[in-house]
């Protein structure tokens, strides 16, 4: 499979050389050092582009980029992502990480959504970049959970199978508006992490009983 990554800092760079490393093509683009995006490509043995050419290249396209920048991130690459599903990595984080700019009546991945509307949207937050890279997501052999959500069926069936590439267990979260509720989520593992000082090897899972 293709993928195209638009934003490839810590979170867009690691998941580009996690999906490179199970045998699939990668384009990085969009990133504030062009260093950084070189480096990303020559160690998933991916390409670089501008945003407009991974949207082009990728039969999924992940955007994740930090929320300032969506507007720009997405803006001449949404025709281009017509009929593409797009995974939404963004949490509308204020700068300071003390709350959330969006949230209850709406969430950054509705926004996304509208931002490129002819795009099949699919919410993922991962975990922090930093674990993923360990390779030590798994605890007592237990993989972490990974909610997702959106309204396409075949979309999430398709995302699904790249969370579970990665080592994590997929779990559908519903429609596009769960995002609301995952997006508050994904602050209290940056609270926990940062403020509470827990670190990022943290991870969330639901137990079925």
């Amino acid at each position: 499979m293709k993928i195209g990554i638009i934003g490839s800092g810590n979170m867009g760079g690691c998941l580009g050389k996690l999906w490179s490393s199970t045998g699939h093509q990668v384009m990085f683009s969009f990133t504030q050092d062009p260093k950084a995006l070189d480096e990303a490509a020559a160690s998933a043995g991916g390409r670089t582009g501008t945003a407009i050419d991974a949207a082009q290249f990728g039969d999924v396209v992940l955007v994740a980029v930090p929320w300032a920048a969506i507007d720009i991130a997405l803006k001449d690459a949404a025709p281009a992502l017509a009929g593409k599903i797009l995974i939404s990595c963004n949490n509308p984080l204020n700068a300071d990480l003390s709350g959330l700019s969006l949230g209850t009546n709406t969430s950054a991945a509705e926004e996304v959504a509208r931002l490129a509307p002819t795009a099949k949207v699919v919410e993922v937050l991962f975990p922090f970049a930093q674990q993923l890279q360990s390779g030590k997501l798994q605890s007592g052999g237990q993989r972490p959970t990974q909610f997702y959500c959106g309204d396409d069926v075949d979309a999430k069936r398709m995302v699904a199978t790249l969370i579970g590439e990665l080592g994590l267990d997929p779990v559908d979260a519903g429609p596009l508006t769960s995002a609301r509720f995952l997006e508050p989520l994904g602050m209290l593992m940056v609270q926990l992490a940062y403020r509470q000082g827990m670190g990022v090897n943290i991870s969330a899972q639901l137990l079925r009983h």
